[in-house]
């Protein structure tokens, strides 16, 4: 199944702030995906908000992704000036999910859909990869909502889109207290439009629902090896070397194990021998720190190389997406002389980018502000 965060903030066209700054506020919080739903402004507003919210995401290394709610006219222009959305959400009476991946510039996109009802479920469509299941109560955001389904709808939506290989996300009417009932009726993400844009503290509000998740369905088995992979200055070494402590398991770098290996520094590497050569290097020498049960904190592009992702999963080991936000990163390692692929800021955002794609392939670590310490603290509550 597609992984996604914890809490999907969605946008409200109802409040004074403008879209375009709502989904900046809520991706500098730390949420790494929000919802861009318009209604009921009129196109021509919608579609002067969503094209600078995507700008302004796409300048900032690709985050948060914005997922579009409906329009898919408002996406398909989006792709075609290069700002291709990470997904499109339709409902029951939208364009079908495989019409909306014809589309110019949308074949990529995560389509997903809203789901009410049984058959519904049931049936839903191939071409989606996730799916909300609701209203689980009655919202004054959505006036035309169907009927209510409470937690044994949740439940039984849930059951059946998992089964068909889609990510069931709860919505309608949703608070932090029900984070819990609904992550244990199957839910993967709750979204929330009101309680997230009333919030005096939106990230402590994703922290405490990324926390009920893993209490739940925590990240990782007690004794299951780990890899940590992120954007360069997301904190991986770091976090690596804490939680390796508290699990009593080895921790081990891939890039200072590939310096021991050559006997050379990372950024030397690069100017001798090409970015080429260093993936290689990445490629052979994985495997052979996941042989026992560790903590290996990955560099920025091993993740994207197909074969190491294959390993992780070969080895059993949990991948983890430590999700900072890259502006963030910048700040702490922009121009670090030993980081060769951070020396300038658009072309580290441009990476970053690039990457996030397959970084999202695995489940992710959301910091929302707070240190390694605190992180490690919760993964470790979460057993």
């Amino acid at each position: 199944m597609l992984p996604l965060p914890p809490l999907y903030p969605v946008t409200d066209a109802s409040r004074p702030e403008p879209l375009s700054a709502q989904i900046r506020r809520l991706g500098e919080a730390g949420f790494p995906l929000v919802q861009f739903r318009g209604k009921p402004l009129d196109a021509k507003a919608q579609w002067t908000e969503l094209r600078a919210a995507l700008a302004d995401a796409a300048a900032n290394g690709g985050w948060p992704f914005i997922c579009v709610n409906d329009r898919a006219d408002l996406a398909m222009l989006a792709a075609q000036e290069g700002l291709a959305p990470w997904g499109l959400h339709l409902g029951q009476g939208d364009l079908p999910a495989a019409e909306a991946l014809r589309l110019p510039g949308l074949g990529r996109c995560h389509i997903g859909a809203s789901t009410h009802a049984p058959a519904e479920w049931e049936a839903a469509d191939t071409a989606c990869d996730h799916a909300g299941v609701g209203p689980f109560r009655g919202t004054a955001t959505k006036s035309d909502h169907a009927a209510p389904i409470g937690l044994e709808g949740l439940r039984a939506g849930c059951t059946a889109l998992r089964a068909q290989g889609l990510t069931p996300i709860a919505i309608g009417g949703l608070g932090p207290a029900d984070a819990a009932a609904c992550f244990e009726a199957g839910a993967e993400a709750l979204a929330m439009v009101g309680e997230v844009h009333r919030s005096a503290d939106p990230a402590t509000l994703g922290w405490e629902v990324q926390r009920a998740r893993w209490r739940v369905r925590p990240p990782f088995r007690p004794g299951q090896g780990v890899v940590i992979l992120g954007g360069s200055g997301a904190g991986k070494s770091t976090l690596g070397r804490r939680l390796a402590k508290r699990l009593a398991l080895p921790f081990r770098d891939l890039d200072d194990v590939i310096e021991a290996d050559q006997g050379l520094p990372v950024n030397a590497i690069f100017a001798q021998r090409g970015e080429g050569a260093f993936r290689a290097l990445e490629a052979a020498l994985l495997p052979t720190l996941m042989a026992s049960p560790a903590v290996v904190a990955l560099g920025g592009g091993a993740w994207e190389t197909p074969a190491n992702r294959e390993a992780v999963a070969a080895a059993g080991f949990a991948p983890l997406w430590l999700a900072e936000p890259p502006l963030r990163a910048w700040e702490r390692v922009g121009r670090d002389p030993r980081r060769p692929l951070a020396q300038d800021r658009s072309a580290f955002m441009a990476r970053c980018a690039a990457r996030a794609a397959a970084w999202s392939l695995a489940p992710a670590l959301l910091p929302f502000g707070r240190g390694p310490e605190d992180l490690v603290s919760a993964l470790m509550a979460a057993w």
